[in-house]
């Protein structure tokens, strides 16, 4: 697995690139522990190119957005697509996490829109 970390205001956005099993985990959760102590607890995690998510991984975004929300932040997937994307819906990870069709989107999901007008 690889992973790149960029920023947005306070957001991290983690881009995961391979495999995210229990071989790859550890590492991604320790990325994530060391972006939230810098202070970034609003997440965004890039699956686009994730070609296997395992258990172990979608147990590792549940502990990911677990201590998001410790944090007073929260976590967003992007880029979820075909096996991966069926696999977080089979696990009912959707109903936990918001899923969103790109990083873009997952980003701008952190920032309240133009109030209605009355």
């Amino acid at each position: 697995m690889e992973l790149r970390t960029r920023h947005y205001n306070d957001i991290a956005i983690f881009s995961v690139n391979g495999r995210l099993d229990g071989a790859t985990a550890a590492d991604f959760l320790q990325a994530v522990q060391n972006q939230v102590d810098e202070g970034f607890g609003r997440l965004v995690i890039d699956l686009k190119k994730v070609e296997f998510l395992s258990s172990a991984g979608i147990k590792a975004l549940m502990q990911t957005v677990q201590l998001s929300r410790r944090h007073g932040g929260d976590m967003r997937l992007a880029n979820a697509r075909g096996r991966v994307k069926h696999i977080l819906n089979l696990a009912g990870v959707d109903s936990i996490i918001k899923v969103y069709p790109n990083v873009v989107s997952a980003t701008a999901s952190y920032f309240p829109g133009p109030l209605p007008s009355a």
